[in-house]
């Protein structure tokens, strides 16, 4: 008994040094929220207007995030989150659409850093079938029946699916195209890096607000992925890796930090 004592205080002391080996911290508070063309996107009962003029409704949109740091002068960083899930599909009413995602990390150490960096998909070193032993509770085993692809041997990306109105009669059920974009594999995981100033105080929760217009993902130098190509419609194979590449390197210019 006495022994279970000492390992249980030694513990308690090894646990207080690692929260005091931290200094100073405060809350970091990542705000997540889905646009299309600067609107609020409203998932089954909204039409928006695609860049050719013909409508367009979204069904689903969810993607990871993850290596998010918070990035220092010197080279170091102050990790945020390692990895979260994103899912906006249920945002089915504008009150819902216009509430941020927030993932909050209440142990982020206070200083001065030049930026941040978030990455769009699962890093490498995650991207594999071994995820689904992770603890319950996290982003990889919560979701791995809906987001691993075996075929891929890669956890799906970004899901983004919808109707489009192909023949401009209105999306009515009579040729319209449904779309599914799922890019995964390593080849199209990205990163994204902002770079401004950022001043964390201990005791006040800094708070980033990321918007992702979702039009943005299908526009590239200006002209719009063509969706009445049948092509265009899907990536469901490694081979559709080129249309997947495109819809991840358009985030550079989808995804935003609002100031």
């Amino acid at each position: 008994m006495r022994k279970f004592l000492l390992f249980l205080l030694l513990g308690i002391f090894v646990a207080s040094c690692d929260d005091d080996d931290l200094g100073p911290i405060t809350t970091v508070n990542l705000n997540f929220k889905a646009t299309y063309d600067g609107d609020p996107l409203v998932f089954t009962i909204e039409n928006y207007t695609y860049p050719d003029g013909k409508l367009i409704k979204f069904t689903r949109l969810n993607f990871f995030v993850s290596n998010i740091a918070l990035l220092e002068e010197t080279g170091g960083e102050a990790e945020v989150a390692d990895i979260e899930y994103v899912n906006f599909t249920d945002n089915t009413t504008l009150a819902e659409a216009e509430t941020p995602i927030t993932i909050s990390n209440d142990k982020v150490p206070t200083g001065t850093y030049k930026g941040i960096r978030i990455g769009i998909g699962v890093p490498s070193s995650m991207n594999n079938a071994s995820a689904k032993d992770r603890p319950a509770g996290h982003p990889l085993r919560d979701n791995y029946n809906n987001e691993y692809w075996s075929d891929w041997d890669s956890f799906i990306f970004l899901k983004s699916e919808g109707t489009y109105d192909a023949n401009g009669s209105g999306i009515d059920g009579n040729g319209d195209n449904g779309f599914g974009h799922h890019p995964g594999t390593n080849e199209v995981y990205r990163t994204l890096i902002f770079n401004d100033p950022i001043v964390l105080e201990e005791g006040k929760a800094f708070d980033f607000n990321f918007e992702l217009d979702v039009q943005k993902l299908y526009v590239k130098d200006g002209i719009p992925l063509d969706l009445t190509v049948e092509e265009n419609l899907d990536t469901q194979s490694p081979s559709d890796l080129a249309l997947a590449k495109y819809i991840m390197d358009n985030f550079v210019n989808a995804f935003v930090l609002v100031k």
